[in-house]
C-alpha cells in the first residue's frame, strides 16, 4: 500500500496540473506505471488509497512515461533525426537493465529484446552490439545494501560481456544501473582484482554528443569512468 500511496500523490499532483509524468529513470517509471494501470483498473485499490490520505483521489486522467519512451516514440526518431550534427563511430553495448520493460503490460518495447535504445545508437552514428544474453539482466543495484558482493558479481556479468563483445560503451536508461555500472566499476576493480576500463554512458548523453552539445555540459565530465576516447570518436 504505501508503494502505491507514495506513486499516487504524485499522479494526483500532475493530474491536477494537468501533465502526464515523465521521468528518466527506470524504477521510479515502473512504480509509477505500476500504480497508474492498478488504480486505473482496480476500484478497492482506489478506496484504499483514499482511505489512506482523501487527497489521493486519482481520476486516471493522464500517464506515466520514461524519456526514453518519449523520444523514440512520441517526438519520433526521424524528427530527433533532423538534429543530428555529428556522429558518434563508436560500438555500444545497449544495457536496458531489468524494470524498463517489465512487466510487459506496462513496458513500451520488446520486454525479452528491445530495441529503443538501439534505435538512438544508429540515430547517433554508432553501431549497437548484439549483447542478447546481457542487455535485460539485473545490475544488482538493489542488492548493493545488503548484498554487496552478488552486486558487484552481476554487475561485473554485465561489463565483461560488453567488454568481450567488442563495445567501446555501454549505455544505460536508469540511473541506478548507471551508478552501478559506472561509480561502482572502480569498487568492482577493487572487489575482484580486476581491470575493466569499461565507460558508462546515460543514453541522453550519447545522444547529447550527436546533437552537437558540449560534452561539460552533458556532464561527461562528472562520469568516473573515463568518457574521452567515446569524445574523441565523434565526428
Amino acid at each position: 500500500n504505501m508503494v502505491y500511496a507514495l506513486n499516487a500523490r504524485n499522479l494526483v499532483i500532475a493530474e491536477k496540473e494537468g501533465l502526464n509524468v515523465a521521468t528518466p529513470c527506470s524504477i521510479c517509471f515502473y512504480n509509477l506505471a505500476r500504480t497508474d494501470k492498478a488504480l486505473k483498473e482496480d476500484e478497492n485499490l482506489r478506496k484504499r488509497m483514499r482511505d489512506i490520505d482523501s487527497s489521493l483521489d486519482y481520476k486516471g486522467t493522464i500517464s506515466a512515461k520514461h524519456t526514453l519512451d518519449i523520444l523514440v516514440n512520441e517526438v519520433g526518431l526521424d524528427e530527433i533525426g533532423k538534429k543530428i550534427k555529428k556522429k558518434v563511430a563508436v560500438k555500444v553495448a545497449p544495457y536496458y537493465g531489468c524494470y524498463l520493460e517489465r512487466p510487459s503490460e506496462i513496458g513500451f518495447d520488446n520486454p525479452e529484446m528491445p530495441d529503443s535504445m538501439d534505435k538512438i545508437v544508429e540515430l547517433a552514428g554508432g553501431t549497437p552490439i548484439p549483447f542478447k544474453q546481457m542487455r535485460i539482466r539485473c545490475c544488482g543495484g538493489p542488492l548493493m545494501m545488503t548484498r554487496g558482493d552478488l552486486a558487484f558479481e552481476m554487475s561485473k556479468r554485465v561489463l565483461e560481456a560488453a567488454k568481450k563483445g567488442g563495445a567501446d560503451c555501454i549505455i544505460t536508461a536508469c540511473p541506478l544501473c548507471h551508478m552501478m555500472l559506472d561509480a561502482k566499476q572502480p569498487d568492482i576493480e577493487e572487489f575482484f582484482n580486476t581491470t575493466i576500463g569499461m565507460p558508462v554512458l546515460y543514453f541522453s548523453q550519447l545522444l547529447g554528443l550527436a546533437l552537437g552539445v558540449e560534452p561539460k555540459k552533458l556532464a561527461l565530465n562528472k562520469n568516473i569512468v573515463s568518457t574521452k576516447e567515446i569524445e574523441e570518436k565523434v565526428i
